[in-house]
């Protein structure tokens, strides 16, 4: 049985066959379901008029006022997807032959034989299910290249002839004025949601909300990045547009809530009027990003909004937050720390009642902090399990003190690791990786591992490898794993399933598959010398 319930129709003007029809198979076992039966072509054409998903019409050649030549003809012209299934009479090829010239699927003569309507059916609902996987394959390979390009033009990295080839083929509208890029994330202080553990997959469930939710109301191409983001790029839009941006977006996130209870936060970039500049307003989006780590609600946060409150702006002039974002854009981040320590003691001097205030610029310093993270590829959350307990307690601290004693938890965490980061990568990191993967090879390693062991970011540190071995890191690992068997295989007796373990591989299969590989042999042929 198909996994889909395929809608037919049956018309004949002659009742006995109408109804003998419809009772004389389990239609619903075949896959089918009945759902009109009329006289007439022309009550049919009505019903087809409205109720265009239907998949299989079955009708009579002849009838007194639409023949069912007549409806097949007007289903061709509409160009309705539906399939058709002629009833004939032994003197009636002359119009059978007709038909076929126009496309039918089968034939039935009467009077009908049972067998020969299943094994027609049949035949249909094979032909619809494989022109169902064609669809879908062609529709997620559109969708693939529709996200490739879209992804290219805000990141920026495109050739001109081939956004303007692409777009045209893929029914994106560049032409039309006026642009702004929204991005969407998850909260990440938001607990116990389980599909929060499965990042592409919630990622998928975001955009399919957001997708119903926008409809079609207005140009807005909904799309995925590499990091499981959901990007909005709106088109067409003008002053009274952008201000209803932000209520959509609203809108969705809470219509996110509702059906999968996950808290979003949205960051609307700038508007643009060229599609040339979109990447601009995608890259003014991201430099809301950080704000992720802050917000345990889902929120709203434009760029064109961003918060220039006075009373902030003069409590971080009084404090010296000025000089301490001088010392970061420096790089100094040594200096940094001891100007903290000042900034600690100016803290507790100054007399601010308003507690949000105070929040919000120590927020603002520790975002500058992780967007240089960033700029270096840094995940903070994989190497400091303690940076989001520390977040928590900034944002519920109650009173100046706890703000100053939570803020400098997270701020010396950001610090540190910048300037590890920046020792590391002024050392040849690569040399002590070596060294370690040459000692550990037996160990579960991995890049990851490797990044948290010795505080890098693990995609600058594969770039590192990559550049320096001329192999990806997993590549290297195996040719040190068998380059130890191999003189494990010579100089022992062990069976090649307790060197393959030895060596770091817990599958045996995979090990003879890895040395054959590498060495062009099995392991007992390079033993004995073949």
């Amino acid at each position: 049985m198909s996994q889909f319930m395929r809608k037919v129709i049956i018309v004949d003007d002659e009742p006995m066959i109408r109804e003998g029809l419809n009772s004389m198979i389990a239609w619903e076992s075949l896959g089918f379901e009945v759902v009109g039966l009329f006289e007439d072509g022309e009550d049919a054409w009505a019903f087809l008029q409205t109720h265009k998903q239907i998949d299989l019409v079955i009708t009579d050649i002849q009838m007194d006022i639409c023949t069912g030549l007549e409806l097949l003809r007007r289903v061709r012209r509409a160009d309705y997807r539906s399939r058709v299934l002629i009833i004939s009479g032994y003197d009636e090829f002359h119009y059978l032959r007709e038909a076929m010239t126009m496309g039918i699927d089968n034939y039935l003569l009467k009077p009908i034989n049972k067998d020969e309507l299943i094994s027609s059916l049949g035949q249909i609902q094979e032909s619809l299910l494989i022109e169902y996987r064609k669809s879908q394959e062609l529709f997620e390979g559109t969708l693939l290249m529709k996200n490739n390009i879209l992804n290219q033009i805000v990141m920026n990295n495109y050739s001109i002839r081939d956004v303007i080839e692409k777009c045209e083929m893929l029914n994106i509208d560049l032409q039309e004025g006026g642009f702004q890029v929204v991005v969407m994330d998850t909260i990440t202080r938001q607990r116990n949601v389980s599909l929060l553990a499965e990042r592409q997959l919630c990622e998928f469930a975001i955009r399919n909300v957001a997708q119903e939710s926008i409809g079609e109301n207005g140009i807005v191409y909904i799309f995925g990045n590499q990091s499981s983001q959901t990007i909005f790029l709106f088109a067409g839009i003008n002053q009274s547009s952008q201000a209803a941006i932000s209520n959509r977006m609203e809108d969705i996130a809470g219509l996110i809530l509702n059906v999968l209870k996950i808290q979003v936060v949205a960051f609307i970039g700038r508007p643009c009027a060229f599609w040339r500049d979109i990447h601009l307003s995608y890259q003014s989006a991201m430099e809301l990003y950080d704000y992720r780590y802050f917000v345990d609600t889902a929120s709203i946060i434009d760029y064109t909004k961003k918060d220039r409150e006075t009373k902030k702006e003069a409590f971080s002039k009084e404090l010296g937050i000025s000089q301490l974002n001088q010392l970061l854009e420096k790089q100094a981040y040594e200096e940094t720390l001891i100007e903290l320590e000042r900034f600690g003691e100016r803290f507790r001097e100054i007399l601010v009642p308003d507690v949000h205030i105070i929040r919000t610029a120590l927020i603002d310093f520790a975002l500058r902090c992780l967007s240089k993270l960033r700029e270096m590829e840094f995940e903070i959350l994989e190497h400091a399990s303690d940076f989001q307990r520390s977040v928590d307690e900034l944002f519920y601290a109650d009173s100046k003190e706890k703000l100053y004693e939570h803020f400098w938890q997270i701020a010396s965490t950001l610090l540190q690791t910048l300037q590890k980061l920046k020792m590391n990568r002024n050392t040849n990191i690569v040399e002590k990786v070596i060294k370690f993967i040459d000692a550990h090879y037996m160990e579960g390693l991995t890049l990851q591992q490797l990044s948290q062991q010795f505080h890098i970011s693990a995609p600058y540190l594969g770039k590192r490898l990559k550049i320096e071995l001329g192999q990806q890191f997993n590549e290297y690992l195996h040719h040190v794993r068998i380059n130890k068997a191999k003189n494990l295989l010579l100089i022992s007796d062990e069976n090649a399933k307790d060197i393959a373990e030895k060596v770091g591989y817990t599958e045996t299969n995979y090990f003879y598959s890895q040395f054959k590989r590498i060495t062009g042999k099995s392991p007992m042929e390079f033993k004995k010398g073949i």
